[in-house]
């Protein structure tokens, strides 16, 4: 029994010393999570927003109006003035014109918040900045025909 107890005082610690080693790792992971998580939900945000911009730019609203939308649907993520690109239909839309609306990440006009959230700064990495264009795409609605 005395040889069991002696065993055993020796393993002292040991569980600490492993969580330890292991605890940087794990830390890693779990911001890098929950940032990446974060920049995935603006993105995502702000595709849903460029969708229903170019829905609207395809029923004829004006590029102004676009950009209003746009801003709107993103909770004001985005500044309409500048930052959202709007190519509108054609005065006399053929069977496969569209409509795109667009912002790109990269553009210094975006507002700081949204242009820090899209670096992701995970802990013992170098940061990773996401520069995606983020896109919605409509079909233009043709025009009474005669």
């Amino acid at each position: 029994m005395n040889r069991i107890c002696r065993a055993a005082r020796r393993e002292d610690g040991a569980a600490a010393v492993e969580f330890a080693i292991i605890a940087g790792v794990l830390a890693m992971l779990i911001f890098g999570m929950l940032q990446f998580g974060l920049a995935f939900f603006e993105v995502q945000n702000l595709r849903a927003a460029t969708r229903e911009g170019a829905r609207i730019s395809a029923v004829g609203a004006t590029p102004t109006q676009v950009r209003q939308r746009v801003a709107q649907a993103s909770y004001n993520a985005v500044n309409p003035d500048g930052t959202i690109a709007v190519q509108s239909c054609p005065a006399s839309p053929g069977l496969n014109s569209t409509t795109v609306v667009s912002i790109d990440l990269g553009n210094p006009a975006l507002p700081a918040r949204l242009r820090d959230i899209m670096t992701l700064d995970i802990p013992f990495m170098p940061p990773i900045t996401l520069r995606p264009t983020v896109r919605g795409e409509f079909r233009c609605e043709r025009g009474p025909t005669a």
